[in-house]
């Protein structure tokens, strides 16, 4: 009798959390805030800048994050006229000064890039911009927060399954995730 039940209410939850996205017209699963997205976002960025910066791993050329900090502000103005309610995000840029050929941007705008990157392929700023415009758009398509929705729908339909096979399955996460 609880099975058909709790399949219902798990149906019901992932039809409700469906929205189209504003930009791209996507429908995403969706059931983290914009607002827990960015909140949770500022928490992991403040942690990982202050653990690149006790480990001695911000960049400290600051020609570099000079031209970091102008090619983005550039591509910010973009994107707040493209999403606007992106015009009230705290947009923050931070270069890391390890060898890792990477770049990113999480929910609220918090963008890192790493110095390996910019360095190894002698990055023009015409191809800084390529790579961080294509970090922002993650921002603004909510790829991050329907990254984190994912995560705890998985999460939620392994404890389901756990309760109707009567056996942990929650230690299949890392295996389910695609």
């Amino acid at each position: 009798m609880k099975t058909p039940l709790l399949l219902t209410a798990l149906l019901a939850t992932t039809l409700v959390a469906c929205q189209t996205n504003p930009v791209s017209g996507r429908t995403q699963l969706v059931l983290v805030s914009e607002e827990q997205a960015q909140a949770s976002s500022a928490q992991a960025y403040a942690q990982t800048v202050n653990e690149a910066q006790k480990k001695g791993k911000l960049s400290t050329d600051a020609a570099l994050n000079a031209r970091v900090k102008r090619i983005t502000d550039r591509l910010i103005v973009q994107a707040e006229n493209m999403y606007p309610p992106s015009r009230s995000w705290k947009w923050s840029v931070t270069v890391i000064d390890e060898p890792t050929l990477n770049a990113w941007c999480m929910p609220g705008g918090k963008m890192a890039i790493y110095t390996g990157i910019v360095r190894k392929l002698n990055l023009s700023d015409d191809e800084i911009a390529q790579i961080m415009g294509h970090e922002i758009s993650h921002a603004i398509l909510g790829h991050g927060r329907e990254r984190m929705s994912r995560a705890i729908a998985m999460q939620g339909g392994l404890e389901l399954g756990s309760v109707l096979a009567g056996r942990d399955l929650t230690g299949l996460a890392p295996v389910a995730d695609i």
